[in-house]
């Protein structure tokens, strides 16, 4: 993997920090969403296991199951937020950069012109909108998004007197507010890059006895468990409707959807794997499910999906979108610290803060470090989810992986400040 310098950007020595990787001939996808809109959806809490699994004879994600089956669907994919939780996912897809663990990188870095996919897509001409139902100023976003060169923030001002839950609106109401803004830019033919952060299915998970659509028996009812799949599950409703709106403003034919988990749902410290298992009829282990979340991305006129096998972290994101958005990286000079999931036979990507550092997935494996480092480290296999016994075939991934988030660390520190009026990041009137 080669790694590309922003060429705005004062340039540091970052020598490639891992082996060239060999690649599938030409590039896969490159180009397939070139001059289409551009929509994001992180979605709060969704961890991977809910799709297609069913509680009670009910599908938890109808919409998504649906969805990933006419989508490029990556079901290996996994978490690698700090303390920022959220905040944090939205750092790393729009940088490709790690964060730093132990403080929200909105909050640490807020104050930098970061390297961003909707500066990426500025060179482009779109526009760059992000939507939120919260307060701008939940985890410094006010500061986060100019930081991250969006145009136009919408927050909780947009939502005046709907209460779905303590974070404020609904997800309904955020794809309303959402699709009238898109349909405006496209009325206009301006192109966009639209990102929208779901809170919905926020713990502690409780929303109003009216939008519950999951029947469930009494063991489940009212417990946590069952909180959590109603969440979710009204969610995946919400999202059905937005999508609805866009095939029913001509916005879906014309549009890439990026759809991705944010973090976890079910806490590892409160939920335990075997009764989890039990209660949901799956196999669930107690680091590998609890971080691994979906992504899925729908091409313009997709009517087929194909799952993609390889092994994936929210750094390759910003890769494997511009890639399908014909942006290349290297022309870019682009610093990008993960990999376009649709073009590597190989990847490695790390997790700090919830796992020690030094913790990463490979296309085999979850290893994490002892207390001794890598030699008395433990791996696991994310297929089986058995303990694999010969850790000795991993020993440069894990060396690659803790060089690799000191230099992102070292990056990210020598970025400049950033210029109070050159940032973007407004909040229309």
């Amino acid at each position: 993997m080669a790694l590309f310098l922003w060429h705005n950007y004062k340039s540091i020595d970052i020598k490639p920090l891992l082996k060239q990787y060999n690649f599938w001939g030409s590039r896969a996808c490159f180009g397939k969403g070139y001059g289409t809109h551009l929509i994001v959806i992180q979605l709060e809490s969704f961890q991977n296991f809910l799709i297609h699994t069913s509680i009670q004879g009910q599908p938890l994600t109808p919409v998504i199951n649906k969805l990933s089956a006419e989508s490029l669907y990556f079901p290996h994919i996994f978490q690698q937020i700090g303390r920022g939780n959220t905040s944090d996912a939205e750092f790393i897809s729009n940088t490709s950069l790690y964060p730093v663990g132990a403080v929200a990188m909105s909050t640490k870095y807020g104050d930098r012109e970061l390297p961003s996919l909707a500066r990426l897509m500025h060179q482009k001409g779109y526009a760059a909108n992000t939507f939120h139902v919260n307060d701008v100023s939940f985890w410094d976003r006010n500061q986060m998004y100019p930081a991250l060169g969006f145009d136009t923030f919408y927050d909780r001002r947009y939502f005046p007197q709907m209460k779905f839950s303590r974070f404020g609106a609904s997800d309904e109401d955020l794809y309303r507010v959402g699709i009238n803004k898109l349909k405006t830019l496209d009325k206009h033919h301006k192109k966009f890059y639209a990102q929208f952060v779901t809170a919905s299915s926020h713990s502690p998970f409780t929303i109003p006895d009216n939008s519950k659509r999951l029947k469930l028996s009494q063991a489940l009812k009212g417990g946590a468990l069952g909180e959590y799949l109603t969440a979710v599950n009204y969610a995946d409703y919400a999202l059905g409707i937005f999508i609805d709106q866009l095939k029913e403003t001509g916005l879906w034919d014309k549009s890439v959807l990026v759809v991705y988990g944010d973090h976890f749902g079910l806490n590892k410290k409160k939920f335990d794997a075997k009764k989890l298992s039990r209660a949901l009829g799956i196999p669930y282990h107690k680091q590998i499910s609890t971080f691994n979340v979906p992504l899925m991305i729908h091409l313009p006129g997709q009517l087929r999906g194909k799952i993609i096998k390889q092994t994936g972290g929210q750094v390759d994101i910003l890769p494997t979108v511009a890639n399908i958005m014909g942006i290349d990286l290297e022309a870019e000079a682009f610093t990008a610290f993960g990999q376009d999931l649709l073009n590597v036979d190989h990847n490695v990507v790390g997790m700090r803060y919830y796992l020690p550092t030094g913790s990463f997935f490979n296309n085999e494996v979850l290893f994490i470090p002892g207390e001794k480092g890598f030699v008395d480290g433990t791996a696991t296999s994310i297929r089986t989810l058995q303990r694999v016994e010969d850790i000795a075939p991993y020993k440069s991934d894990y060396d690659d992986i803790i060089q690799r988030m000191k230099s992102s660390d070292r990056y990210v520190k020598q970025l400049p400040i950033r210029r109070k009026e050159s940032g973007g990041g407004n909040i229309e009137e």
